[in-house]
């Protein structure tokens, strides 16, 4: 009978087993991409740890995660973004996948991580693990020329564009000004290093007074010149001013790129900013998902008035089982282990009332527990409903 051990990877380990079962899964093949480019790549890549679920020395699945932090409820806290999760063809429906993860979150919570992030293959999949969904980022479709009215407009202010690879540094520093304002917003502690050339982007800066106030994360593809799609993977502004220099600039295209795909947020408004867009929405990606990792680490967020006690069902984080008390104190949440239950909650509900993703009125349709109408109204006045948005895409 083979042998399986489940074991965090050195750094040397990471790029082979991660050539062995990623490219496999997420890339069309064949081919597979280059070998020496994409293990040079995933080892020079700080910032992050690996598991993998060894056969008779083989690696068979693998589950990695980006340091990270977190805005949550006005407070940054560090967090893990969980990515490559992944098993080879031969052993899957045996639970390996799900064993490596339950060994890295263990190892992010030993490091003293809060939460955890992940984009889904498969949602229900992670919920059983405790993970929630955010409500779904999606894109908005227009044609440029919609935007030319804005060209005869006097904004103030100028808008500085440059590859990613040149002024990465302040779009980062400006993203981490948005994420202190910013439920939800999450981005790496280590920037991902230099991409090849085919990999690069525009980076779009409009700045007023000397200061930064809005930026775009761009392409330009397609094969019919002038009829072009201005595809915006990132769209930030700080002031309505940084929002309508973005937008008059992508009016300077008219000519270029017929069709503008903006990615947004999802409590983005386009068809508030200007009239006559003819737009159509669309999905980026699946929803992401993020759940409590460690509840004894989650105080200190901005809540509302209020104190309620309850036990946490959490069997793939058994440090998070227990009776806890949750309550506001000078404006911030407290957390402490003790008391007397007055409701049951998973964490899949815990996770839900912290990113105000979910009412408490819904618990008990979802299985997340039965907390009375008294306790209900105290969670929603310290955890009122918010929209949270990771920002970063891995």
């Amino acid at each position: 009978m083979s042998t399986v051990t489940i074991r965090k990877l050195n750094r040397d380990e990471i790029g082979a087993a991660a050539y062995r079962l990623a490219t496999y899964a997420f890339s069309p093949s064949p081919p597979l991409p280059d070998r020496d480019e994409y293990m040079d790549r995933v080892t020079k890549r700080g910032g992050t740890t690996f598991f993998a679920a060894f056969e008779d020395d083989l690696p068979q699945a693998l589950a990695g995660s980006h340091a990270m932090t977190q805005n949550v409820r006005s407070k940054i806290f560090p967090i893990s973004g969980l990515f490559a999760v992944v098993s080879h063809p031969s052993v899957r429906r045996r639970g390996l996948a799900r064993k490596v993860i339950d060994a890295l979150q263990a190892e992010m919570r030993d490091s003293g991580l809060s939460f955890s992030l992940l984009y889904p293959f498969r949602e229900s999949f992670y919920e059983r693990l405790g993970y929630v969904p955010f409500p779904q980022p999606r894109y908005v479709k227009f044609v440029s020329s919609s935007l030319e009215p804005l060209l005869k407009q006097e904004l103030g202010g100028h808008v500085e564009v440059a590859l990613n690879t040149e002024n990465q540094a302040e779009y980062i520093a400006f993203t981490r000004q948005l994420q202190s304002k910013r439920h939800g917003m999450a981005i790496f502690d280590v920037p991902p290093p230099t991409l090849p050339e085919r990999y690069q982007l525009w980076i779009a800066l409009a700045k007023a007074d000397g200061k930064t106030i809005g930026a775009a994360v761009y392409s330009i593809e397609g094969s019919i010149i002038t009829q072009f799609t201005m595809r915006i993977h990132n769209f930030y502004y700080s002031t309505p001013q940084g929002r309508f220099l973005l937008l008059e600039w992508i009016a300077r295209h008219l000519g270029q790129a017929s069709e503008v795909e903006l990615w947004l947020a999802p409590d983005e408004f386009p068809e508030t900013w200007h009239p006559d867009l003819e737009y159509s929405y669309g999905i980026v990606t699946k929803p992401p998902m993020g759940r409590v990792l460690d509840v004894a680490q989650i105080g200190g967020m901005k809540t509302g008035p209020g104190r309620f006690t309850a036990r946490i069902c959490d069997p793939f984080c058994p440090w998070n089982e227990g009776v806890w008390i949750f309550a506001t104190d000078n404006g911030g949440l407290t957390v402490q282990p003790g008391g007397q239950a007055q409701c049951e909650l998973t964490i899949q509900g815990l996770s839900a009332l912290i990113y105000g993703v979910n009412d408490p009125a819904e618990f008990h349709f979802r299985g997340w527990g039965e907390p009375s109408m008294v306790v209900q109204k105290t969670m929603r006045d310290m955890f009122p409903r918010m929209t949270p948005y990771i920002h970063e895409k891995f």
